[in-house]
């Protein structure tokens, strides 16, 4: 019996330009954290591509001023025990190929393997990988050339990066593993990127090693801001074999083949937005890795018309997630709006003790923004949302809200 369908998320995409944009969007399947998945359109693909192991990708036509609508919705939570997907020796064989920006060579099958020793399963050899990329690798999003090798001598990177690396690792060593491109579900246009890998009698099972890098000592603003908006576990070490249920993967694997054959641009405006793609600057939108998309975010668009700007809306679309229950939907509404109005209270308190020093401000402040951090962390526990940070909140500004009536 399929699950009921526990997330929406509203996917659009508008042509603000003056001529036609080709777009190839990826249609999402099922995996062992998101099922009985559905989507409506408000128009049809001219063309779809079907593929076996990966995702299908729908080809539309859009013409300006035309927008695409898709509503997306399913069935979302944490990988299900003793879920097994067994796949065929021509699927493993696919996701253990080597590819561009997955690449498996020598060098990196020699580094794999000095990486887990002696270890002898597949699933402890997968877990020292990633447990190696967690220790050695930094997070980032400032960086202008993309590839696992940049990736290695820079030791730093994005999402992206770290699960092209973690992939080309786990392949080294014979074992299959997969890129996912898709997003956090609770809140608006927040793209992400993670891994999953194959075991024998476990099936697929994701791994994380860029949220898993997400240490509070490491990044305690980030580590705060992705455990209220998203719930992330204080346990980074459970990334490696599930997550928190509250993403959604638009797509498998970079470099899709795009049909109808995208035909390149190379007049595009001096001001696309650039990035290098396996040693090549390519200019997004208006160009290809050989015919391939770099991924699919869900879609991968071409742009005719020679604008002075290509903002991201214009590249990627724009997407919304959201809780199906009206419960869980308005008391993750409550819980951000008392967090981000405590945070304001707090920056407006020390701004006050500092300069105005208003007597009344002073009182008033410290419960106000007390009683709303007390707020939002009991919402993030009941939403089990909550993790040791969220504890912590919740018994500081607890003894911070009680210290002040017995002042009183």
């Amino acid at each position: 019996m399929e699950k009921q369908q526990n997330y929406q998320i509203d996917y659009k995409y508008e042509n603000t330009t003056d001529d036609i944009i080709e777009l190839w969007f990826s249609e999402p399947r099922d995996n062992s954290t998101q099922k009985n998945i559905s989507l409506q359109a408000n128009m049809e693909p001219k063309e779809m591509t079907k593929h076996e192991y990966v995702n299908n990708i729908w080809y539309f036509e859009l013409h300006p001023k035309e927008k695409l609508e898709i509503n997306i919705r399913y069935f979302g939570g944490k990988k299900e025990i003793g879920h097994l997907e067994p796949i065929s020796e021509d699927e493993r064989n696919f996701f253990l190929r080597s590819t561009e920006l997955i690449p498996v060579n020598k060098q990196l099958q020699e580094e794999a393997q000095r990486i887990v020793g002696g270890t002898e399963t597949d699933i402890n050899k997968a877990k020292k990988l990633y447990r190696y990329v967690v220790d050695n690798y930094k997070y980032t999003t400032r960086f202008n050339e993309r590839g696992i090798f940049h990736f290695q001598n820079r030791k730093k990177g994005d999402c992206g990066e770290f699960g092209a690396l973690y992939c080309s690792l786990c392949r080294a060593l014979g074992i299959p593993a997969r890129m996912l491109y898709g997003t956090w579900s609770l809140k608006k246009f927040s793209p992400h990127a993670w891994c999953e890998i194959y075991i024998d009698g476990q099936g697929w099972i994701p791994v994380d090693p860029s949220t898993g890098r997400l240490k509070f000592f490491y990044h305690p603003l980030l580590n705060l801001s992705v455990s209220i908006y998203y719930g992330v576990f204080s346990n980074k070490d459970k990334y490696f074999g599930e997550h928190e249920g509250k993403r959604f993967a638009f797509s498998i694997e970079p470099e899709r083949l795009l049909t109808p054959a995208y035909q390149e641009d190379p007049n595009y405006t001096n001001n696309a937005i650039k990035q290098c793609f396996a040693q090549r600057d390519m200019a997004w939108g208006y160009e290809s890795l050989n015919g391939k998309a770099p991924f699919l975010q869900p879609i991968y668009v071409r742009i005719h018309d020679q604008i002075s700007k290509t903002p991201y809306k214009l590249l990627f679309g724009d997407w919304k997630g959201k809780p199906l229950q009206p419960v869980k939907n308005s008391t993750y509404k409550l819980k951000l709006i008392s967090y981000n109005i405590a945070f304001i209270l707090i920056y407006i308190s020390i701004f006050n003790e500092i300069f105005i020093k208003n007597e009344w401000l002073l009182k008033l402040l410290p419960v106000t923004f007390s009683f709303l951090i007390l707020l939002g962390s009991v919402l993030s526990i009941i939403r089990k949302e909550g993790n040791m940070i969220i504890y912590v909140l919740a018994v500081v500004f607890l003894f911070s809200f009680l210290g002040y009536f017995e002042r009183v």
